[in-house]
């Protein structure tokens, strides 16, 4: 059995319907699945935050990234592994 690995996913821009749908289906058919999820709109503006399962998912971190980055042209999109993340944080 695989051990279980994680990332962050992040995106930030002008708000619009079906930023979260995009984003969940993307990862979808990336063979990922996601764990939590926390979003925010305020006024014309959306940020999300959602912690997703890596350990089935058939594309790369960076592939997962630019496939989210092309559903949803003009919003600032990252995927961080959670290794590089707690790393960040831990500093």
């Amino acid at each position: 059995m695989k051990e279980k690995e994680q990332a962050m996913v992040t995106v930030v821009g002008k708000n619009d319907i079906g930023i979260l749908a995009a984003v969940a289906t993307g990862i979808a058919e990336a063979g990922a699945s996601i764990v939590q999820v926390s979003q925010i709109v305020m006024d014309e503006y959306f940020t999300m935050n959602m912690l997703i399962d890596l350990t089935s998912m058939d594309v790369s971190i960076h592939g997962l990234e630019e496939d989210l980055k092309n559903r949803l042209p003009g919003m600032e999109i990252h995927v961080m592994h959670e290794n590089i993340f707690n790393a960040i944080h831990s500093i």
